[in-house]
């Protein structure tokens, strides 16, 4: 079963594909395209991150297990 996100750590959101008539392929420096795969990697990074924290704080906390004292 999936644990809820934590509502103070909002899960990243993915963005906006451009439309392939949104490129004019003319080589423009700010490419929408390339923009959109600079964006798109660092959601993915992010979403990773994201998820690492969400497991962690989802993770049961292990109580300390004492050794037994061994007797003289």
């Amino acid at each position: 079963m999936p644990t809820p996100p934590l509502p103070h750590d909002p899960q990243p959101q993915a963005p906006r594909k451009p439309d392939n008539d949104e490129c004019c392929r003319s080589g423009c420096t700010f490419c929408v395209l390339e923009m959109y795969q600079e964006d798109l990697a660092a959601y993915e990074a992010a979403l990773r991150a994201w998820q690492q924290r969400q497991q962690a704080a989802a993770a049961p906390a292990t109580p300390a297990i004492k050794k037994p004292r061994k007797r003289p």
